[in-house]
């Protein structure tokens, strides 16, 4: 996936300025795949010179125009092409969880703080995944209906780490009532 399909399936319902796509990333495909302000902007530079979206200025008092963006047809047909393409599997990219890996050179402290500070996270996102999905009037709509599934799997997701965080609380409590030996270097 790259940004570029990310922001089509954002403009495929209606017209959006930059401003406006941020916010929605924060709200909504943000939540799967993140972007920063400038990325947005220079990725609609780019869809702009390659045709797949197009933009309308809209005057402002005391303030540069607004550039609201749609896509075009050929945009569309460039996201239904992505849609009906096989997705590669995800990488997995998590510093926590290499750290997990290595645990036997840390102590139980230390990894406890960071599995709570995590959870704290994950409790987060959990949250606002809940209520995102709770604001969602009408699953009939196709709209709605995939946007609900997008967010069960990660409220799913969350629900999985925060069980597998009880699991480490366990695993670590055995680990600190029985005695361990510490590798010592040669």
């Amino acid at each position: 996936m790259s940004l570029r399909h990310a922001i089509l399936v954002l403009l495929q319902d209606q017209e959006a300025s930059g401003y406006d796509l941020a916010r929605e990333f924060a709200n909504s495909i943000g939540l799967v795949w993140n972007a920063t302000h400038q990325q947005i902007y220079l990725e609609l530079g780019k869809l702009n010179d390659q045709s797949m979206v197009k933009y309308r200025h809209i005057p402002q008092d005391g303030k540069p125009d607004k550039k609201l963006y749609r896509i075009t047809d050929e945009g569309r047909d460039e996201l239904i092409r992505w849609l009906r393409k096989p997705a590669a599997p995800p990488r997995i990219r998590d510093a926590f969880m290499v750290k997990i890996a290595g645990g036997d050179l840390s102590d139980s402290a230390s990894i406890l703080r960071e599995l709570d500070d995590q959870t704290d996270l994950r409790r987060e996102r959990l949250n606002t995944f809940e209520s995102l999905a709770s604001k969602l009037d009408d699953t009939s709509r196709d709209r709605d209906l995939f946007t609900y599934l997008t967010l069960r799997r990660g409220i799913l997701d969350q629900q999985a780490w925060l069980h597998w965080a009880d699991e480490v609380r366990s695993a670590l409590k055995k680990r600190e009532e029985q005695p361990v030996s510490v590798p010592t270097s040669v």
